[in-house]
């Protein structure tokens, strides 16, 4: 299925000389080296799903609607069309094949048009890690809805493995994660069940310029995926016990391993309070026990509601995980709550829908023992979702602050500053804000790392643009100015300044905007000039030659009176022929009787010749 490395198979395939086709859908940012996959095929299979799904919630271009439901019955009237795009491969000779996850879903309809002699190269992928490239594409439907790709793994991945099974002489079944770790294997089976001529070192060279991501056998992910999503790992190990070059469960042994335990007296506490944000919590539980095993994680339901989030919550508990509950009462109360009932010397907050970066818990946590007057330990961020890629976090500017805050929660906090503070301010819905504000009026000292210390989803509908867009923004910020109102009075200037800086950087960035809006507007009138240009070619073309089909009328319209005309001729003809044709029997009757006498004279003169040498 999609983002399952089948890119960089296709290109593989491309390499060792199989036609992959002539018109191939273009790269572009979610795959920059190429989809290598035939456009004509892919605008048929989409046309396919397109009648064979309902129009119901889901992703309905990858064949997918909540129901799962998939109409056979459609396919019959794209048989033509199918059966055209084969013969025109066929015709060209050489391999050829072509690539588009969707056919997945069709493979029986492809398979009954192509005949005996086809062979399908299935490939299939970790769940967990088709997931988190689905979601990294930005795209607002996982963004949205981080439930469905799960959901669609499994939807598609059932039909490969039942497809194997009923065809297993003419399917090659491969894990991809198999195919990465052990090459030489996978281009041996190629070659032997294709006849394909294979180069195990091909794959460095194009791995080499590829986005392609495999996490470790020992993640952690295996194992809350077994208890978060059942179906989908019993489709895994179905699918590495079926397949001809299968991953031989290797991820099975983290899957019953329990969860990471945490010292008796850890250094460092997680909290990571969760409502409605269960397909994403189970991400940034992996991302602790990975980068942070040693550390106490706390997850606090701030009394989620949503089903999927109860049952990730509830698998959680089973896994091994500790979970508090609170009735809902805000993101700032589940962190209290969750930091009053942890041991650690150090405090962590991450949000249930971001992820831990290796390394910044620890380096944070040594520096912050190396320094006493050092409160805060805090990185760069790593965005992904509806934005990528890494943003540089300034240190520490009070006035600067002050305007605008920009360090976010996701930062290691000795206890003692939690507590000096008071926690978190449950009236306050700028509580990071006026956390590092408070923190700093009590002359703590910040350390910034200058690195990714985080991973950050970008979200359409986060909590941070929920607060932006509120009718009562403004009120929201004077009740925070007004808690700090010292501060604000001792840094006016700097806070002016730094407003004005920002609105000096907004002005260059718009005219930056404006800039290459000019630059894309020009592009468009030269495309569109051109686009003018070939139009205004193609209808002078067009005239011509419907200025020659005018001319060719008349005289098609004569031929045509001519051929009338001859008609008669032609039937009077085959008349005189019927009336002639009882005249020749008479004669070809006439003609057998003569030869017959014939014949009796020569027998007769036959006899006197003897007679006459006697």
């Amino acid at each position: 299925m999609h983002r399952s490395g089948t890119s960089l198979v296709a290109s593989l395939l491309a390499a060792w000389n199989v036609r992959m086709g002539d018109r191939l859908l273009p790269a572009d940012r979610g795959n920059p080296a190429g989809y290598f996959e035939d456009v004509d095929f892919l605008d048929l299979n989409r046309r396919i799903l397109a009648v064979c799904v309902p129009p119901e919630d889901g992703h309905r271009d990858w064949g997918w609607t909540e129901s799962g439901a998939f109409d056979d019955g459609q396919l019959p009237p794209f048989r033509d069309a199918a059966a055209a795009l084969i013969a025109a491969r066929d015709s060209a000779g050489h391999p050829w094949g072509w690539k588009d996850p969707r056919t997945s879903l069709l493979l029986e309809f492809w398979d009954d048009l192509l005949g005996p002699e086809s062979r399908f190269l299935l490939l299939y992928r970790h769940p967990w890690e088709v997931a988190d490239s689905m979601l990294r594409t930005g795209a607002d439907v996982w963004l949205t809805h981080p439930d469905y790709p799960a959901r669609i793994w499994t939807h598609y991945n059932r039909r490969i493995l039942e497809f194997h099974r009923r065809h297993r002489d003419r399917t090659l079944l491969v894990s991809t994660n198999r195919l990465l770790r052990d090459p030489a294997t996978f281009g041996a089976a190629v070659r032997r069940r294709f006849g394909i001529e294979t180069d195990a070192d091909t794959l460095a060279t194009l791995r080499a310029g590829d986005s392609f991501v495999s996490r470790s056998d020992d993640d952690p992910l295996p194992r809350l995926w077994r208890y978060t999503n059942a179906e989908a790992m019993d489709l895994l190990g179905a699918l590495d016990d079926a397949a001809d070059l299968g991953n031989d469960r290797r991820w099975e042994a983290a899957s019953r391993a329990g969860a990471p335990r945490s010292a008796e007296r850890p250094r460092l506490s997680v909290i990571v309070p969760c409502h409605d944000d269960g397909d994403y919590l189970i991400d940034a539980v992996a991302s602790v026990e990975r980068n942070a095993s040693a550390a106490e994680l706390i997850v606090v339901d701030d009394g989620s509601t949503q089903p999927r989030t109860r049952q990730v919550l509830a698998a959680l508990r089973e896994a091994g995980h500790r979970v508090i509950e609170q009735p809902h009462s805000g993101l700032s109360a589940a962190r209290n709550v969750g930091i009053a009932a942890s041991n650690g010397d150090y405090l962590l907050p991450l949000d249930a829908d971001n992820r831990l970066l290796p390394g910044f818990a620890a380096e944070a946590v040594a520096l912050l023992d190396g320094d006493p007057a050092a409160g805060v330990a805090y990185g760069d961020r790593r965005e992904f979702g509806a934005r990528t890629g890494d943003v540089a976090v300034p240190e520490l500017d009070l006035p600067r602050m002050l305007w605008s805050n920009y360090i976010d929660a996701c930062a290691v906090v000795r206890r003692a500053v939690w507590s000096d503070i008071g926690g978190y301010d449950v009236a306050c819905e700028l509580e990071d804000w006026d956390f590092w504000l408070g923190a700093a009026q009590r002359g703590w000292r910040f350390i910034h790392l200058p690195s990714p210390a985080f991973e950050y989803r970008v979200r359409p509908d986060s909590l941070l643009r929920r607060v932006l867009r509120r009718t009562d923004y403004a009120s929201t910020l004077r009740r925070l100015y007004d808690k700090h109102r010292d501060l604000v009075s001792a840094h006016a200037a700097g806070i002016l300044i730094a407003a004005h800086d920002e609105r000096r950087r907004l002005l260059d960035d718009a005219e930056s905007l404006r800039a290459s809006r000019d630059a894309i507007q020009t592009e468009i009138d030269r495309l569109a000039d051109g686009t003018r240009e070939q139009i205004a070619a193609l209808r002078e073309i067009i005239d011509a030659r419907d200025a020659e089909l005018a001319s060719i009328k008349p005289i098609v319209a004569a031929r045509d009176e001519e051929l009338e005309s001859i008609k008669p001729i032609l039937a009077a003809r085959d008349e005189e022929l019927a009336s002639i044709k009882p005249i020749l029997a008479a004669r070809d009757e006439e003609l057998a009787s003569v030869k017959f006498v014939l014949q009796a004279r020569e027998e007769e003169l036959a006899t006197l010749r003897n007679l006459q040498l006697r």
